[in-house]
């Protein structure tokens, strides 16, 4: 029964999750940089992006990127207690780990530096911007589904902050500050800092306590910004993140002997250097390097509890520049630019009694060098935007010599790939538009895929585990067509858009005799639809308060990979839907978010039974609620229930999500 009410809320409700400043939440108004490089009316350019405000953030719970994304965009997303997390758009199964992905996070157009999403926190984010389709001819590998640009606060004029106190559930406490604002005519600058600790374990639907799930996460974001000249400014940018203790509780079927914690880091420094190089020129050039940071330990060796034991440790870097040129005459634009970037990866393993040990993989690098081009060119008086451009990318992977691990030789190769991109949209008068993409991308092949070697002898057979040079990248075409509709005096906005994906080059691994390399040999197929639907009660009524009913959701029809000894399966850690839908409400005094999220069956593997068989997931509604009151000029208090009715769902089979919890939040603005 209460299946059925929410599948006709979910008819009743339909709106996309777009929330604005005040009482306008126009979304015609957004300007997005993410499907162009260049700043453009989100309703005027041809690719499908979803614009994700401030108020919004702050009234979907969650603390992290990833439960942000799925309560607003409708992406897939596995997520394990406390310390990984990782995403997948438009059919492309989610990742947490590893510096190939089919999904690229960027923080203000550069590269985030986060292999695992869960060390990205919603306190400094302005916006985020979330491009779904190809984008390779912009941004390169990774951007096959999709491309999620968080754009972080900037903050200029009188200075203004708040400090916020909170506490919930599982004896959990939080404290935040942010300040922001101008201190010369020319100097600006952003401040926010926080800490979560979760103290005690948590409880899942069925009301059991899941042992091992205590955790504490701190961070700091500083921006400090500067005008130079006349048209030129500067901004230095700093994050940090610190995951300490993080409980990592291993699958239930397990018991506690698969439990264990781990130590995160993250941290990211950028600077950006913009302003006009002429009468219709603007120049932007931005280095940046980041870090991240992964301590693995254990509680049981050997099924037998011991004393926490360091497992494991990895480091990631990323060094980059970014070159851009920006060159309009009258409405059109073409904007031109050259990327560079250096990743590191390497790891190290240990012994119980703290010595070192081969890691199971080598050191790996990656080198890319790009160059790309995107023109935009509007007709009839704007109404009609036309997008084309491409990008070639040179890349060169390189397995590195690894302390302690004998069985390779390091070696290296290089490719070079091409993608294009072109769009279209049309806008009429009466609020209708029509959009259409159709673009390539790609996802490299990893450096054990295309450069590596190792050898293993098991009862005096040696066998070999060799890169192959001659693979090329996976690849895939995409093309959507949409229809939107907007008529902001009635507060209606709504926009479906229909895509198919036809991926090709997956890259499997071959054994002949005793030796195992890879191929380009498998093909995929994914198609589906993205629906928007929003309607103000109270902007129709012109009742000087927002009563916004809205759903994003994305149903995929097809999701198949061909599988190495013949046939397909459905691409597992999709759901066949996503349904975000709900109601929010705002007024000076109170505002609001009752949220509801449908994730459809998807299927997996299961590890934990012989023979691996495919398992399906079923289905679940969870609903969460936000209820906030300003008073007394300067206060704010926000109460969160998450998971109301205490549903028992998993998004991963063997890690149950937690049952019904209750935070809540004094927030103190100056």
């Amino acid at each position: 029964m209460k299946k059925k009410v929410f599948a006709t809320l979910a008819l009743l409700c339909m709106a996309s999750p777009v929330w604005a400043e005040d009482e306008a939440p126009a979304v015609q108004d957004d300007m997005v940089i993410t499907a162009t490089r260049s700043e453009e009316n989100i309703k005027n350019i041809p690719a499908k992006v979803e614009f994700i405000d401030r108020q919004e953030l702050d009234l979907t719970s969650g603390e992290t990127l990833t439960e942000q994304l799925k309560k607003s965009s409708s992406v897939n997303v596995i997520e394990y207690p406390g310390s990984l997390a990782g995403i997948g758009i438009r059919g492309f199964r989610p990742e947490y780990s590893g510096i190939t992905k089919h999904s690229l996070v960027l923080i203000d157009g550069r590269p985030a530096g986060a292999t695992n999403l869960a060390t990205i926190l919603k306190d400094n984010i302005d916006h985020i911007e979330v491009l779904k389709g190809p984008a390779s001819s912009l941004y390169g590998a990774e951007a096959m589904g999709g491309v999620v640009n968080v754009i972080t606060k900037k903050s200029a004029g009188t200075l203004a902050g708040d400090v916020s106190l909170g506490y919930g559930s599982f004896n959990t406490n939080t404290e935040k500050v942010n300040l922001g604002g101008s201190v010369t005519e020319r100097v600006d600058f952003d401040l926010s800092a926080s800490r979560y600790d979760q103290q005690d374990d948590l409880e899942d639907g069925h009301g059991d306590t899941r042992e091992n799930t205590t955790w504490e996460t701190r961070s700091a974001d500083l921006r400090v910004g500067s005008d130079i000249g006349e048209t030129w400014r500067a901004d230095l940018s700093g994050n940090l993140y610190q995951g300490r203790d993080i409980e990592t509780p291993g699958d239930i079927s397990n018991g506690v002997v698969d439990s264990g914690k781990k130590d995160l880091d993250n941290w990211g420094l950028d600077l950006t250097l913009k302003g006009d190089a002429g009468e219709n020129n603007q120049l932007e050039i931005s280095g940046y390097m980041t870090r991240e940071e992964s301590e693995t330990y254990d509680y049981y060796y050997g099924g037998v509890q011991v004393p926490a034991y360091h497992t494991y440790d990895s480091d990631i870097n990323w060094y980059g520049t970014q070159l851009k040129d920006i060159y309009s005459w009258g409405s059109h634009k073409i904007i031109t630019g050259i990327d560079y970037q250096y990743i590191e990866k390497t790891s190290r393993s240990y012994n119980l009694d703290g010595s070192r040990t081969a890691p199971y993989s080598p050191d790996e690098g990656r080198t890319n060098i790009a160059g790309y081009l995107e023109t935009i060119w509007k007709f009839f008086d704007e109404r009609m935007t036309v997008t084309a451009g491409g990008r070639y990318d040179y890349f060169d992977v390189e397995t590195l010599s690894t302390p302690y691990k004998t069985d390779f030789d390091p070696n290296s190769e290089s490719f070079t790939w091409f993608s294009p991109r072109a769009g279209v949209n049309y806008s009429f008068d009466s609020g209708i538009r029509l959009h259409s993409t159709l673009g390539q991308a790609f996802v490299p092949p990893s450096a054990a895929q295309l450069a590596g070697y190792s050898e293993r002898t098991v009862d005096g057979v040696t066998m070999i585990t060799k890169g192959s040079s001659d693979l090329d990248p996976e690849n895939s075409t995409t093309w959507d067509i949409g229809t939107g509709f907007e008529k902001k005096e009635l507060g209606l906005n709504f926009d479906v858009t229909y895509f198919y994906t036809d991926v090709n080059d997956r890259i499997t691994s071959v054994t002949e005799g005793y030796t195992t390399t890879y191929q380009n040999s498998l093909d995929a197929e994914i198609q589906g639809m993205e629906i928007e639907f929003s309607y103000d009660l109270g902007q129709h009524l012109d009742m000087g308060r927002s009563i916004k009913f809205y759903t994003n959701t994305t149903t995929i029809f097809t999701a198949k990979e061909d599988l190495a000894g013949g046939g397909d399966q459905d691409i597992h850690n999709v759901a066949d839907y996503n349904f975000n839908y709900g109601l929010m409400y705002a007024d000076d005094m109170f505002d609001g978010n009752l949220h509801f999220r449908t994730q459809g069956k998807m299927r997996d593997t299961d590890w934990n039974t012989a023979g691996y068989p495919e398992v399906e997931y079923p289905e679940f509604t969870v609903a969460d609620i936000v209820i906030g009151m300003n008073f007394l000029e300067h206060n704010r208090i926000a109460l969160t229930v998450d998971n109301i009715f205490d549903e028992y769902y998993y998004e991963k089979k063997g890690f149950p999500k937690p049952g019904r919890a209750f935070f809540v939040n004094y927030t103190y603005s100056f």
